[in-house]
């Protein structure tokens, strides 16, 4: 599998076309990304497993948005049955990779607690108890080095996996990658691209500054196909097809530039 490096510019190319995919058919664009939203939602709401339902949902959700992008980019008829495309293709792989998520924020969690010990312990209690912002930062202050430390490996951990799972759904629906195959190649794309990644993440949380300026979390509406399109743009940017040559020109022509 072709993982290409980009440089640092492509990270505002990615939401630019992101941005263009979207205007293609804006309002399929953003209603098939509140359904998604909303099924995501729902799934959290049922009672004791829905955290865990919903985490095994998210890589068939995505996937199906990447569908309905995909469709965008090919300028075909975006239908509803797009969307769910992640319930009927590669469904077993796709809900493998919600499995390791799981499995991965609890291995985090367990480094954390193991690095944190007591103190650790005592500073999240005070989280879940306390509601005055003073106490909560004096209680951060008085946790010492030790909790420090958790918490950047443990937010590094997390990092880590999040990079490892933001390709992975398309390379299994897209490239019928094995799950540990797609989480690898998602990680050392991601790796490869970290400089132009760390733009487009600046870019997208200045747009998202913005944009909650907006009343009624119009914003949050707005950003949420941007995330999706632009997500799926870097992708195939990274990741070309292997049957590809200049097909989908606005996308993956000079990819240097």
């Amino acid at each position: 599998m072709e993982i290409r490096r980009m440089n640092p510019a492509r990270g505002w190319t990615w939401v630019r076309q992101g941005y263009q995919l979207i205007m293609i058919n804006p309002l399929m664009s953003i209603l098939f990304a509140l359904i998604g939203a909303f099924t995501m939602f729902a799934a959290l709401k049922i009672p004791v497993f829905g955290p865990l339902l919903a985490i095994l949902l998210m890589p068939l959700v995505m996937a199906g948005y990447m569908r309905v992008c995909r469709a965008l980019e090919e300028e075909e008829e975006v239908e509803l049955a797009h969307l769910f495309e992640g319930f009927r293709k590669h469904t077993a792989r796709l809900a493998a990779l919600g499995a390791f998520s799981m499995l991965g924020m609890i291995a985090a969690s367990t480094v954390m607690v193991f690095l944190g010990g007591d103190p650790l312990s005592t500073l999240m209690d005070s989280f879940r108890t306390g509601s005055d912002p003073q106490l909560l930062v004096s209680a951060m202050w008085n946790a010492g080095s030790g909790v420090a430390f958790s918490l950047l490996v443990g937010f590094t951990l997390v990092c880590v996996l999040m990079l490892a799972l933001q390709y992975a759904p398309m390379l299994v629906f897209f490239n019928d990658a094995t799950p540990l195959a797609a989480l690898r190649a998602s990680l050392s794309g991601s790796f490869r691209n970290i400089i132009p990644y760390t733009v487009y993440s600046i870019i997208m949380q200045l747009i998202a500054l913005v944009l909650s300026l907006l009343p009624f979390n119009i914003g949050l509406i707005l950003l949420l196909p941007l995330g999706f399109t632009s997500l799926y743009v870097s992708y195939r940017n990274i990741f070309p097809f292997a049957h590809e040559v200049a097909a989908i020109q606005p996308v993956t022509n000079n990819p240097e530039a």
